[in-house]
């Protein structure tokens, strides 16, 4: 079990490096518990703590402090630290540049800043001509210079981002951050400004601000497997049924990518999913049902979709086609004393081969139950699924 502690304190901003740690568990699809302390609680809670201070991060009993620690562990241990030297530099610098102007502007700003009214007014003054326009004028520099605007060092995710957009969400949140640097940022510097908006919606399901709905046939079919897998995850989704006498006016409407289905979209965001296996990539890799990570894991996974999909496409694109009758009817004899066997004898041999017998791949779920069980509810034929496993 993972849990991040962190404090909270009534009147105060949210810490930078506590939403920062919250964002990257949320984007490396661990589940966690998010244990916010009140001020007069504090007591209780802070001997439990090295430094007695927080946020602090607890894992199967073992308790890490220090914000930047716990980043980099969290950073080498799901991919987003990076490789090289010269990339971890930059990583580094990024993150020292934007602790700086935040503790810059808690002093200037904030009411619990240990400074008296005329300093915190030389302070804020500072933050508006000198320091605030030089450290975020580094930063738009650094985004700038990078190989993709897209990310602030490299082409994907780094622990960078992750804190980057705890100063943003702090920006956002509270209204003294937000009078100081959003237009700032806004109209001075708009390519630092579109990177910071568009990262941030990758969090809208996290701070619950859109809608994810999954578009579909009123039938099993590749919408199923989405479906189970949503809902394994508890993530809130609108199933959408359409009916197979309105496809024909829906899929001309310019909602659906490619005029198929299934299509996951994120609203208000705009964006949307198609492809049944990229779908599955996207959030079993996002949330943890897929082992990105390690090759060998994830060839076995994409093996078993796979064959479970020729199970299903042999069989429907035959007994739904145009043929004569006596064509399918040779068709399912051929499918059924040939195709199946074959494949069920494959599958049977990765079953005995896996350490676990409780999972088909390593000894948790995969994308690929959802996919069986998806096989399951073809009203045609029993395909497998969980049924058969279990019965195994």
């Amino acid at each position: 079990t993972t849990e991040i502690y962190t404090r909270s304190i009534v009147g105060s901003v949210r810490c930078v490096q506590e939403t920062a740690i919250r964002l990257l568990l949320f984007h490396a699809g661990l589940k966690f518990e998010d244990v916010r302390i009140k001020r007069e609680d504090w007591p209780k809670y802070k001997d439990k703590f090295e430094l007695k201070q927080v946020p602090a991060l607890e894992i199967d009993g073992k308790i890490l402090t220090q914000s930047y620690a716990i980043l980099e562990y969290l950073g080498s241990k799901y991919g987003y630290l990076p490789k090289t030297y010269d990339k971890l530099y930059k990583v580094i610098f990024v993150m020292n540049t934007a602790e700086d102007i935040y503790r810059k502007a808690y002093m200037a700003l904030m009411p619990s800043s240990p400074l008296d009214a005329k300093a915190k007014d030389e302070a804020k003054k500072n933050i508006l001509e000198v320091d605030g326009p030089l450290h975020l004028g580094a930063l738009f520099k650094k985004l700038s210079e990078n190989e993709s605007q897209k990310f602030i060092v490299g082409h994907k995710y780094t622990i960078a981002d992750f804190y980057l957009l705890g100063f943003w969400a702090t920006v956002l949140q509270n209204p003294d951050f937000n009078a100081t640097f959003y237009e700032v940022i806004k109209t001075k510097m708009p390519g630092l400004f579109t990177y910071l908006d568009e990262r941030m919606k990758d969090f809208n399901p996290y701070y619950k601000k859109c809608a994810t709905k999954l578009y579909y046939f009123d039938a099993a079919g590749h919408g199923e497997m989405i479906r189970l897998m949503l809902k394994a995850m508890k993530f809130p989704f609108e199933d959408i049924r359409i009916k197979i006498e309105d496809w024909p006016k829906e899929k001309e409407t310019g909602k659906f990518i490619l005029k198929e289905l299934p299509v996951v979209a994120c609203e208000p965001c705009g964006v949307k999913f198609a492809q049944t296996d990229a779908i599955m990539h996207r959030i079993g890799g996002r949330y943890g049902y897929l082992p990105i990570n390690k090759p060998e894991k994830l060839y076995k996974v994409v093996w078993w979709c796979n064959t479970w999909k020729d199970l299903i496409v042999n069989y429907m694109g035959f007994a739904h086609s145009s043929y004569s009758e006596e064509k399918k009817k040779e068709f399912r004899i051929y499918y059924f004393t040939k195709i199946v066997p074959s494949l069920f004898e494959a599958m049977e041999s990765k079953i005995m081969m896996n350490k676990c017998s409780d999972y088909l791949v390593g000894k948790s779920y995969t994308c690929l139950l959802y996919t069986s069980d998806a096989a399951d509810d073809t009203p045609c034929v029993d395909l497998g699924g969980r049924r058969i496993i279990k019965k195994k």
